[in-house]
C-alpha cells in the first residue's frame, strides 16, 4: 500500500504552486461534473495561461494530472482530484457517455454495437453507463493502450 501524500483539498493551492514555478499564472477549483460517479473531484484550471495546459491534446494536462496522482498517493477514483481545462474534459466525457447511450441503443435493437478505440478512462465512461441500462454488458476488446469496447445483450 502506498503512503499518503497530498490530501484532496490542498490539490487547487498545489496546483497553482506548482504552475508558479513554470512560470504560468493559472488558478484551480474544485468545479462539479454533473456525474460524480462518472467523473469525481473535477478540478477547473484557469486563468492567462491555463490554456496552454490544454493545448496538443492536454498532453501538459495530462502530465500535471500524473505528478498530482503521485503527490496524493492515492489509487481510488473516489480520492483523486482530475482536472480540466475549459471544460475540455467535462465535453469528453459527456460526448463519450452519449456514444455509449447510443451504442446501449443498437445493441438492444441488433444484439452487438462496437465502438472504436478508447482510452482507458473513456471505456470506464461506457462501461458505467451501460451498467445503468438493464440487461446489457460491456467487454473491451484487444490489446493495448485504446481498445474498442463491444456493448452486447446480455
Amino acid at each position: 500500500m502506498r503512503k499518503s501524500g497530498a490530501s484532496l483539498e490542498s490539490v487547487p493551492e498545489l496546483i497553482g504552486r506548482w504552475a508558479a514555478h513554470l512560470g504560468l499564472t493559472v488558478e484551480a477549483r474544485f468545479a462539479p461534473s454533473g456525474d460524480e460517479e462518472a467523473f469525481p473531484n473535477r478540478v477547473a484550471v484557469s486563468g492567462p495561461d491555463a490554456a496552454l495546459l490544454g493545448a496538443n491534446r492536454g498532453v501538459a494536462l495530462d502530465a500535471l494530472q500524473f505528478l498530482v496522482h503521485e503527490a496524493q498517493g492515492e489509487r481510488e477514483d473516489q480520492k483523486l482530484a482530475y482536472l480540466d481545462v475549459k471544460g475540455a474534459r467535462l465535453f469528453r466525457m459527456q460526448e463519450v457517455m452519449a456514444m455509449g447511450k447510443f451504442a446501449a441503443e443498437k445493441a438492444r435493437e441488433l444484439g452487438s454495437h462496437t465502438l472504436g478505440a478508447l482510452s482507458a478512462r473513456e471505456r470506464r465512461w461506457v462501461h458505467l453507463v451501460v451498467s445503468r441500462e438493464a440487461g446489457l454488458g460491456t467487454e473491451s476488446e484487444g490489446t493495448g493502450t485504446f481498445k474498442p469496447v463491444k456493448v452486447f445483450r446480455k
